[in-house]
């Protein structure tokens, strides 16, 4: 078998800023990352798989099949030559995961297989929010994550409220998950060397979530709140036709607060609130 560093020779590939490429060429490591939660005879969900290091050690730990999303073609001739050769279990899905059409292709292909998925990657740097954010908002197709992100990218989605890191990932995050910090990664892990450490977080999805009656007026409330995040709660929420201090002070929440000190659980009240007034209207 070709080690990694031989299947990057063999295929040329180089790393690419744009995509937020940043490889993993010791499996010593990824075999680290997949000891950290039970994989065998599980339907594994990679995205981003690169020269493939990480999908090595997803096979060696007795994954049941490995659906890799990639986009750089390169990186696709390099893991269709490994399916070939030995991984047998990868199923590659070329394109982008954030497109809806690529996304499109990823939810037929899991629904083939009747159960959930576990979602386990490296994630590119660049696109490593909006992913996660997609993961969560589609979590009927998942059972659990583990993610690696910049120690940044982490902090932001384990913020807790009344911090300068906590915003719209932190409540979307900590309102359906609970989220374990596993294990920090030093730049040296990585190829090129990133600046900052990066970080494994542990997605669980909780049993029992606080009853939410319209996603769509959640999101839009948190969007619009934190896209002024210096404003109060009250001037950040203007919304038409809607009193946003007489829902604010009937859901015990004072109108000169500001996004960052309001928990998940104020903002579901607040679309609840603003979702009962649509209805009427």
């Amino acid at each position: 078998m070709d080690t990694i560093k031989q299947i990057i020779n063999k295929f040329r590939l180089t790393t690419k800023k744009s995509l937020g490429q940043n490889y993993i060429l010791d499996q010593n490591i990824t075999n680290k990352v997949t000891n950290l939660i039970e994989i065998k005879n599980q339907i594994v969900l990679e995205i981003g798989p690169g020269p493939g290091c990480l999908t090595r050690s997803l096979i060696d730990k007795g994954a049941k099949k490995i659906i890799a999303v990639e986009k750089d073609q390169k990186c696709i001739n390099a893991l269709e030559y490994q399916k070939k050769e030995f991984f047998k279990k990868l199923i590659i899905i070329k394109g982008d995961f954030l497109k809806k059409k690529t996304f499109s292709k990823i939810k037929k292909e899991i629904l083939k297989y009747k159960e959930k998925v576990t979602v386990i990657s490296n994630l590119p740097y660049n696109s490593a929010i909006p992913i996660l954010a997609l993961l969560l908002t589609n979590r009927k197709f998942f059972n659990k994550l583990l993610l690696m992100f910049q120690e940044e990218q982490a902090n932001r989605i384990i913020a807790k409220k009344k911090t300068k890191n906590y915003g719209r990932i932190s409540i979307l995050a900590q309102w359906l998950c609970d989220i374990k910090k596993k294990i920090k990664l030093s730049p040296n892990c990585f190829f090129p060397k990133p600046k900052i450490n990066s970080i494994i977080l542990f997605f669980n999805f909780k049993k029992e979530i606080k009853n939410l009656h319209n996603e769509n007026i959640f999101y839009e409330i948190v969007k619009k709140s934190f896209n002024q995040r210096r404003k109060t709660i009250k001037n950040s929420l203007k919304i038409k036709n809607i009193d946003i201090e007489k829902i604010l002070i009937e859901n015990k929440i004072k109108p000169s607060l500001r996004p960052e000190e309001l928990d998940y659980n104020d903002f579901i009240n607040l679309s609840n609130a603003i979702n009962v007034i649509r209805k009427e209207n």
